[in-house]
C-alpha cells in the first residue's frame, strides 16, 4: 500500500503547479527525504522517507535503462513536469 501512495503523490505532485513549489523548496536540503514525506503526509498521503527513496531509486534505474536502450520518451505528463520546473521525482 505505501508503495502505491508514493506513487499517488507522485502523480499528484506532476499535476499540481503549487505542490511542485513546496517539493522544490524541500528537495536539496540535507533532510529532503523526510521532509518530502513530511509535505506528502500534510496532503493526505502516508510512507515512509525509505519508501520513498525506493521508489525513487527504482524510477532513476527504469530512466537509465530506457536511455541506454535508447527508448526514452516523455509522455505528455512528464514534458508538462518538466515545463513546470520540477521532474515528478
Amino acid at each position: 500500500m505505501s508503495v502505491e501512495a508514493v506513487n499517488q503523490f507522485l502523480q499528484k505532485v506532476a499535476e499540481d503547479q503549487s505542490l511542485q513549489t513546496e517539493l522544490a523548496s524541500v528537495l536539496g536540503t540535507p533532510n529532503d527525504r523526510d521532509l518530502t514525506t513530511e509535505l506528502a503526509k500534510q496532503n493526505g498521503y502516508d510512507f515512509t522517507s525509505e519508501e520513498l527513496w525506493a521508489e525513487v531509486q527504482k524510477r532513476q534505474a527504469e530512466l537509465t535503462q530506457k536511455q541506454e536502450a535508447g527508448e526514452l520518451e516523455m509522455s505528455d505528463e512528464e514534458l508538462e513536469a518538466v515545463a513546470g520546473g520540477v521532474s515528478p521525482i
